[in-house]
């Protein structure tokens, strides 16, 4: 079995951004990847938060101060280990069109041109999975009793989305509708990231920062709490947020 197939799966992302328009100048500050196998259980995850720039947007939504950001990876950075976790996977978000476009937009201009995207969306399928629910990711989860804590977080955001995947394909009586995805996926897999632009990204990480596997570090946000010399955990009450 070639190694496209061997990782073949399901890549659900999440973005918190600065705005809602990439073609506005809108930038991504944190991604949540969670892998999941071709039954949907979830095998890996990973987050990080992205140095854009000073301005963060809407934090009373994301709770992404300034502070923390500065102490984070830029997208530059992290592209070429994002582009290793999502290569011949489908990509899931929920309101897809809202991550791939934020997804494609950070990837050009990092100077990647990713390959055929397969992807799928869980606000979509909510269609045919839950007709009689709304399509909020939190209505959604509501339905299964799924737990969405910590909402518009990247991590917690992408971790409910895959839940909510897992328990569409154990729903569904058509296994062949969701392998001819992954097989679509896993025979197009995206070109490897440039090698010049792994060693740049790797060559602009602080010297006191550790790369022992040859790639440029993510940062989740606990740690760059910890850099900023913010709490460890989030005090104070919080703006009520509608997913």
């Amino acid at each position: 079995m070639d190694d496209s197939r061997a990782r073949r799966g399901f890549a659900v992302i999440d973005f918190e951004t600065t705005g809602l328009s990439p073609a506005r100048g809108s930038r991504a500050i944190e991604i949540g990847v969670v892998l999941s196998d071709r039954d949907g259980a979830v095998t890996e995850e990973h987050d990080t938060l992205i140095h854009a720039g000073p301005v963060v947007g809407p934090t009373r939504i994301h709770r992404i101060s300034s502070r923390e950001v500065a102490h984070a990876p830029t997208f530059r950075q992290i592209a070429p280990r994002l582009v290793e976790l999502l290569a011949g996977r489908v990509i899931v978000a929920h309101n897809a069109g809202f991550d791939l476009g934020f997804l494609r937009t950070e990837l050009l201009a990092a100077g990647y041109t990713p390959g055929p995207v397969v992807s799928l969306c869980t606000m979509q399928l909510a269609r045919h999975f839950l007709p009689d629910s709304r399509r909020s990711l939190r209505a959604c989860c509501e339905v299964f009793g799924i737990d969405l804590r910590d909402a518009h977080r990247a991590s917690a955001d992408a971790r409910a989305t895959a839940t909510l995947l897992e328990c569409y394909i154990a729903s569904s009586g058509d296994r062949a509708w969701w392998d001819a995805r992954l097989d679509r996926a896993a025979a197009s897999p995206w070109p490897p990231f440039p090698a010049e632009q792994v060693r740049d990204a790797r060559s602009a990480v602080p010297s006191s920062v550790s790369v022992s596997d040859g790639r440029a570090p993510w940062m989740p946000r606990e740690i760059a709490r910890a850099a900023a010399g913010l709490p460890a955990v989030e005090v104070g009450p919080r703006v009520p947020t509608f997913v």
